[in-house]
């Protein structure tokens, strides 16, 4: 039985660790740190295999395979003085840290991985970025969304930057909302509506990827009809560009916060 611990453990472990349930929780023991106390307590209740260790020493000792969940500004206090081993798997969450810093932290830890997940993996949704390929980490991710194998690792922080547009996706949708609602519309009928279209169009993209087929946007529209009407009215106004220029703000913020190595 394959020993997973994670060190640190908030929102997006306890993400991480609902998707795992429903792939390897048959084959798999699962120590976590006691912080978050609250999170760490609910799913040691919710789960038979897992198990709310006394210290994140106690973590690593018992795992074959090390999670950093902690914030990326906590990785020196997180991991000073734990008893990483050779044999052992460790796979940063830590956006923005570097693989040689999370290696130079872990030693003698033999094999690090960087993994970029996003909350829909709590439901088998979305992308799974790692950097670089391991066959332990490909095993356990590859049931938990789409995964993507990145070919260098500046790639996770143009991914980590486009996926920091999430908040503004669900501000799109919640506007579309409030507009149908202010023609009259239940709120439930306009938001069940709404969230399935989007979630209905993301499958139509995910296909044409797979057949190797773009997707152009004229393709989705009749010539003179209200997609058209609506499209051409945002790329007038510049909409679309400021889509841009604020991917370029996000990595500008990204390049004064990151954390010195």
């Amino acid at each position: 039985m394959l020993r997973l611990g994670f060190v640190g453990t908030g929102t997006l472990v306890s993400a991480v660790i609902d998707g795992l349930q429903a792939t390897h929780g048959d084959r798999c023991r699962i120590l976590l740190s006691p912080r978050s106390q609250e999170t760490s307590q609910a799913l040691a209740a919710r789960y038979a295999n897992v198990e709310r260790a006394e210290s994140s020493a106690a973590v690593v000792e018992g795992s074959d395979v090390v999670f950093l969940g902690m914030r990326p500004n906590q990785l020196d206090e997180a991991t000073a003085g734990l008893p990483f081993r050779p044999d052992q798997t460790v796979v940063s969450f830590l956006a923005g840290v570097s693989h040689a810093r999370v290696s130079e932290k872990v030693q003698p830890a033999g094999h690090v991985v960087r993994v970029n997940p996003l909350p829909p993996i709590r439901l088998r949704k979305g992308p799974v970025v790692i950097y670089p390929a391991n066959p332990i980490v490909e095993d356990l991710f590859g049931g938990l969304g789409d995964l993507i194998v990145a070919g260098k690792e500046s790639d996770l922080a143009a991914i980590a930057n486009g996926s920091a547009m999430m908040s503004s996706h669900y501000a799109l949708q919640n506007a579309i909302i409030d507009w149908l609602v202010s023609r009259e519309m239940a709120p439930d009928t306009a938001t069940h509506y709404v969230r399935s279209m989007f979630s209905g169009l993301a499958a139509v993209g995910l296909d044409a990827f797979a057949k190797g087929e773009p997707v152009d946007p004229a393709h989705h529209e009749t010539k003179g009809g209200l997609n058209e009407r609506g499209r051409r009215y945002l790329g007038d106004i510049g909409w679309f560009d400021e889509i841009g220029r604020a991917l370029d703000v996000i990595e500008g913020h990204v390049l004064t916060a990151r954390p010195k190595s």
